[in-house]
């Protein structure tokens, strides 16, 4: 599987209608939403690991997210995502090429609305809290519409601050794309323009503008 296909993984998430809640799971979910909800921003440095069970193929990479509200960026090995309320840039800068689209309000996937990852839990899975330790909380999400690919969704929400851990998806095409947060940082203050691509700063670049 290449890179690539990791970045399009990343877009699993959706909602649905009301499902049953376990009260315990739904309190741990709400205090970690609002931890990330109430910061100058979540800043991400994560681990993915992508396997397909079909191909017995498995690619794991590693890249930095920061999220804001509806406004994100993401680094990864090859490319440079920003966004806020008005485009989408897909900066490549091994080849000095920027692909610029317009946000889709529809489109609740994690590359679109990444904010979502905090909120997903209000509606549209039924929520179980499948074990705990003394470090952390293991929480189940199934998603109420089961014409949908996604399978599962399990978090790993640590006790002690009640950062993210690690949260895993699965899909019923045999791909499982596990993010593991390296590091969880809510004290990091984006500078003005963080979210954005200023062409002026990278000197031949091509854009391709799509919107």
């Amino acid at each position: 599987m290449k890179k690539t296909g990791l970045t399009i993984l990343l877009a699993l998430m959706v909602t649905g209608v009301s499902a049953q809640k376990d009260p315990v799971a739904v309190k741990v979910l709400t205090e970690f939403g609002n931890r990330a909800t109430s910061a100058p921003s979540v800043k991400i440095d994560f681990e993915i690991t992508a396997y397909d069970a079909q191909e017995d193929d498995e690619t794991t990479m590693e890249g930095t997210a920061v999220i804001r509200g509806d406004s994100y960026r993401v680094t990864l090995p090859d490319n440079i995502i920003m966004a806020d309320d008005k485009a989408v840039w897909n900066f490549m800068p091994d080849v000095n090429e920027v692909t610029v689209t317009e946000p889709d309000p529809a489109d609740e996937s994690f590359l679109s609305r990444p904010s979502l990852l905090f909120t997903m839990y209000r509606e549209g899975y039924k929520i179980r809290l499948l074990e705990q330790s003394p470090r952390d909380w293991t929480i189940d999400l199934y998603p109420e519409d089961l014409n949908m690919n996604l399978v599962r969704i399990r978090m790993i929400i640590g006790k002690q601050n009640h950062d993210l851990i690690s949260a895993e998806y699965r899909t019923k095409d045999g791909i499982t794309l596990t993010l593991t947060a390296l590091k969880y940082d809510l004290s990091f203050s984006p500078p003005a323009g963080y979210f954005t691509f200023n062409r002026a700063d990278h000197q031949g670049v091509e854009v391709i503008d799509m919107r």
